[in-house]
């Protein structure tokens, strides 16, 4: 494996910055355009939003945090994306089928992980510090990852809308 570099605080810092920059990524979104999955090649940004939280909760809260209480044990399917090792998913192609859990919903789950994953790396027990902090900053790469493939997703779709909306409006300083 690798090796981590950072202090607990410091990763914890680094966490809540890339997790909050995928939300930002949404923020120019209509309620709408959470869902739009416009070919089997692009996924829409809720799923982007909930997969990387999922990525968090099951890989490392629900593994090294013993209190820990999955969040929607029902979402496993939805969010999984080619984790066989983990249960069923839905089929890439169909994830914009899914209208539930809402966004908001989704928002609120990562809001619950975010604490519950920052607390934990808080009072992180040095038998699992370096395991943890190599699958955090796995999940950071992979949040990462997600964030480009949100992009163009949303690219994407915005292009072939024929109302060609704009993704977000340039202001001057």
């Amino acid at each position: 494996m690798f090796t981590v570099q950072r202090s607990t605080g410091e990763l914890a810092a680094h966490y809540q910055r890339v997790r909050q920059q995928t939300v930002q990524l949404c923020k120019p979104l209509h309620p709408e355009e959470y869902l739009v999955q416009p070919t089997a090649n692009t996924s829409p940004p809720k799923w982007h939003l909930g997969h990387t939280t999922w990525f968090f909760e099951n890989f490392i809260l629900c593994d090294y945090l013993a209190s820990y209480q999955t969040y929607a044990p029902e979402w496993n399917f939805y969010f999984n994306s080619y984790y066989e090792s983990q249960g069923r998913m839905v089929p890439k192609e169909e994830r914009g089928f899914i209208g539930r859990p809402a966004t908001e919903e989704v928002l609120a789950y990562r809001k619950h992980v975010d604490a519950h994953l920052v607390r934990f790396l808080q009072e992180l027990p040095e038998e699992h510090a370096d395991a943890v902090e190599q699958l955090i900053t796995l999940g950071i790469h992979h949040e990462q990852q997600h964030q480009e493939l949100l992009v163009y997703d949303v690219k994407y779709a915005m292009g072939h809308n024929p109302y060609f909306p704009v993704y977000h409006e340039e202001r001057p300083d």
